[in-house]
């Protein structure tokens, strides 16, 4: 399928939330962040797996104490659907 299929970017998002879980924070968002370039390359801004990428992301950044890029990212969940 190659490197940039929504498949990928959907392995990656699941990753990101397994290391997430685990503790590892910066490889979790690295990995969301990948597979959020990965869709937005391949199927644009309207891919349905986006909304969920920025959703997980949302959740993640405030798992962490970053309130700010939280409510950033769920914006830009908003702003996809």
């Amino acid at each position: 399928m190659g490197l940039d299929a929504p498949i990928v970017a959907f392995s990656y998002s699941t990753l990101g939330m397994y290391y997430h879980s685990c503790g590892y924070f910066s490889r979790a968002f690295d990995y969301m962040h990948r597979a959020l370039n990965i869709l937005q390359l391949s199927c644009g801004d309207q891919h349905p797996e986006i909304s969920s990428v920025y959703a997980n992301l949302a959740i993640m950044y405030q798992e962490t104490e970053n309130n700010s890029a939280a409510i950033l990212a769920l914006s830009h969940n908003l702003s996809q659907t």
